[in-house]
């Protein structure tokens, strides 16, 4: 078991009006699985995901990484396990305009002190993988929106990372640009990653071997299925 959520419950406060994001959430992730979050828009997907990342805080229940409760960590301690264990890739690929494509997906290798001959190594295996080895010095507006989100699943899975959350990873692009990105999570699941997805796409979900539903903040119905 990787993951276990216990009551995970998040609530945020606004001009004294209290909002639930999820309610009581129980569920196990194994390592190895790759599972799909479904639902209608504001029932609590993205919410949390961001719990799972440890990119928020629960205001109740726990959430145990290989038994370990997580939800309690400092900030610090939480960037340092994010930065450790997690990659992340999001809808809107969240690259840094600045720097070119080596550069964007080194980043994560910088922060966790990898030296020098090592980070290019794995830069340039993981984008040789991912088939943008020749977009090296470009910067993220100079490629398209296909090759920029590649370049945001290098750089989340360069780390070597035992977990990748995937908030709508298709969401900006056209539908043979998603299939690919598709494919490429599915292999990296075949080669031993977990991945969390959230997605309003049937499309995207049937790569998933389960299925979450949420509605309201809480978890409805739980599908297992093979994938693709």
């Amino acid at each position: 078991m990787l993951i276990q959520t216990i009551n995970l419950s998040k609530s945020y406060s606004n001009y004294n009006v209290e909002t639930s994001g999820i309610q009581d959430i129980n569920l196990t992730i194994n390592q190895g699985d790759f599972i799909s979050i479904m639902g209608p828009s504001g029932c609590g997907k993205s919410t949390l995901l961001n719990l799972l990342g440890l990119l928020d805080a629960p205001t109740e229940g726990q959430i145990l990484y290989k038994g370990e409760d997580v939800s309690t960590f400092s900030p610090k301690k939480s960037a340092s396990f994010r930065r450790d264990y997690i990659g992340f890739v999001f809808q809107n690929f969240n690259l840094i305009d600045s720097l070119n494509v080596y550069e964007n997906i080194e980043l994560p290798l910088v922060y966790q002190k990898i030296a020098p001959s090592e980070r290019k190594r794995r830069v340039h295996q993981v984008m040789e993988r991912l088939n943008i080895l020749h977009k090296e010095p470009f910067f993220p507006k100079q490629i398209s929106g296909g090759q920029q989100q590649r370049v945001a699943l290098a750089r989340a899975v360069v780390t070597k990372p035992e977990l990748v959350l995937a908030d709508e990873p298709t969401g900006n692009l056209d539908s043979a640009r998603g299939q690919e990105v598709m494919e490429l999570l599915a292999e990296l699941n075949e080669n031993g990653t977990t991945v969390v997805m959230v997605t309003h796409s049937q499309f995207c979900s049937d790569y998933a071997q389960k299925v979450l539903h949420l509605f309201d903040g809480q978890l409805v119905t739980e599908n297992i299925h093979l994938g693709r």
